[in-house]
């Protein structure tokens, strides 16, 4: 698993099926991807989660540039790609990418309450809850430093 790291226009060609040389995973692109991949427009780190055969199987990425040291991320995995350990790998990756930026002190992710998944994810990864679930998320912080 690597992450590729891609810029505004290249997560729009992406999102637009332009995926060049690349192979893709069985349900990649899915229902998030043009989503997730427009962040890169408003100044998000964005990037491409590479599975181990090299082939796109997903997406992660922070939502916006750091804004007074906090940041948060997002990311999503093809169906088919979940529950073998490969979206645990990517996120830690970019929390590790993230940690090294000295402007990120704080990294966030807002989970859904019904995701088990991706709540017990944030939470391996060292993440802890913040406050009472709000419109049917929680929010979890990450001291970067």
């Amino acid at each position: 698993m690597r992450l590729l790291r891609v810029d505004a226009a290249q997560a729009d060609a992406f999102a637009r099926g332009e995926t060049g040389p690349w192979p893709l995973a069985p349900g990649w692109p899915h229902a998030d991807t043009v989503a997730g991949l427009s962040f890169a427009r408003s100044g998000g780190l964005q990037c491409l989660v590479i599975d181990d055969d090299g082939r796109i199987a997903g997406e992660c990425g922070t939502k916006l540039p750091p804004r007074d040291g906090v940041v948060e991320i997002g990311y999503g995995l093809a169906a088919p790609s979940r529950g073998q350990g490969l979206g645990g790998r990517a996120v830690g990756e970019l929390v590790a990418m993230l940690r090294s930026m000295p402007e990120v002190t704080t990294i966030e992710a807002e989970v859904h309450v019904s995701n088990v998944a991706s709540r017990r994810l944030v939470e391996r990864l060292g993440f802890v809850p913040e406050g009472e679930p709000a419109g049917g998320y929680l929010r979890y912080r990450l001291l970067a430093g």
